[in-house]
């Protein structure tokens, strides 16, 4: 199986995907890292940085894009440097790019594989250490700025004798103010916009439908995932996190924390991508339905 190549963000020997009228870049001379992801004719949904576009040195690049890291966040760990060739490999509908192994004895991989209705990215982890280590597969996705992240809530009922525990967790980060206008807590649907605001915030949730969505351009994104019951997710539980200061959001899905034993043992996580014409609607119930219809 053969595969379209181009030039893109100063990076040679890309490689596209397409389905239907949606295109999908990804480069080989660093990653793995999606960069582009949007209509083939524009716009691009994903940021990618200027400032760091064609970097090949061997240090650590905020690129943008789409990319593979692991849970819980710490340094130096999960900042590896990601600015090396990676390795391809032909499989069914797709294709597999591997990192080279970092300093701490981890490989990631990411398999783009295009289906009938949309593409599936494979997220891997496998551990060449010498050590067992407990990590979560973390993929996050760098959207363009000025759009909106909508996030369903979990269905409610009301309080009954089998109704008596918890439905939904919010984290909040250290830096987070639920006060800050960025922010519709609404009843059915949880909004982040993205704005010229500099400072960071960031909260996660477990989402039981699955599914997120970023709206911009236009278009909304939508980023499908596994939920993971009665497994240890990392974050206080989090399968779905979003961050955003000025001039990105990231939308980012979690798999649970596995002990990965040494010698090659892999963990792996997966995400669906489509693109939908068209934005939410304003009204809470009305977005969740849509969100839900999606």
């Amino acid at each position: 199986m053969s595969f379209e190549r181009c030039s893109f963000a100063g990076f040679d020997n890309c490689i596209v995907f397409r389905l239907d009228d949606l295109k999908l870049i990804v480069t080989t001379e660093v990653g793995p890292r999606i960069l582009y992801f949007g209509p083939s004719a524009g716009p691009n949904m994903l940021l990618v940085r200027k400032e760091h576009e064609g970097l090949k040195d061997g240090l650590y690049h905020s690129y943008g894009g789409h990319r593979l890291w692991i849970a819980p966040e710490k340094k130096p760990n999960t900042y590896a440097p990601d600015s090396f060739p990676v390795v391809e490999e032909v499989i069914e509908g797709g294709v597999k790019l591997s990192s080279p192994i970092d300093e701490f004895g981890i490989e990631k991989s990411m398999s783009i594989i295009v289906r009938s209705s949309f593409f599936e990215i494979q997220h891997q982890v496998t551990n060449h250490g010498s050590k067992a280590v407990t990590l979560a597969p973390w993929a996050i996705t760098v959207m363009a700025p000025g759009g909106e992240a909508l996030l369903p809530q979990n269905p409610t009922r009301a309080q009954a004798d089998d109704n008596l525990l918890p439905v939904q967790n919010i984290v909040l980060w250290g830096y987070t103010e639920m006060t800050d206008p960025r922010y519709t807590w609404g009843r059915k649907v949880i909004r982040l916009r993205s704005t010229d605001d500099p400072n960071p915030t960031k909260f996660g949730a477990f989402v039981h439908a699955g599914l997120a969505a970023y709206c911009n351009l236009g278009y909304t994104f939508v980023k499908r995932f596994y939920t993971y019951h009665n497994e240890p997710l990392p974050d206080r539980g989090c399968n779905f996190e979003s961050y955003t200061k000025q001039g990105m959001l990231e939308v980012e899905s979690l798999a649970p924390l596995q002990t990965i034993e040494p010698s090659g043992k892999t963990d792996t996580h997966v995400e669906r991508w489509t693109l939908s014409t068209g934005v939410a609607p304003s009204g809470d119930v009305e977005a969740y339905e849509w969100l839900l219809n999606l």
